[in-house]
């Protein structure tokens, strides 16, 4: 593959050398961006941890560190006030 690369030019050039359903996922999850090398792509493709765990540890492991459904972005999960908000809405 020629670099630099936008993400759908990757998706595609994989989708043609024969990647696998779940590696076109890993590709399309990347951010949109044009990547210069191989190695940027990879450091922008999620890898899941523990890729044996079922859906349901998964989902678990989830709500015990507090990130909420898969999928969502930090800034759109509902996060616990800090202190000066709490100190803005008592006073």
């Amino acid at each position: 593959m020629d670099f630099p690369a936008g993400k759908d030019a990757i998706v595609e050039h994989a989708r043609h050398r024969g990647a696998d359903e779940t590696q076109l996922r890993a590709l399309r999850a990347m951010p949109r961006a044009d990547y210069d090398n191989l190695a940027e792509v990879l450091r922008s493709v999620p890898v899941d941890p523990a890729p044996d765990r079922t859906g349901t540890e998964a989902a678990e492991q989830r709500r015990a560190h507090g990130q909420g459904p898969a999928g969502l972005a930090e800034y759109e999960r509902d996060a616990a006030p800090s202190p000066i908000e709490q100190e803005l809405d008592e006073g």
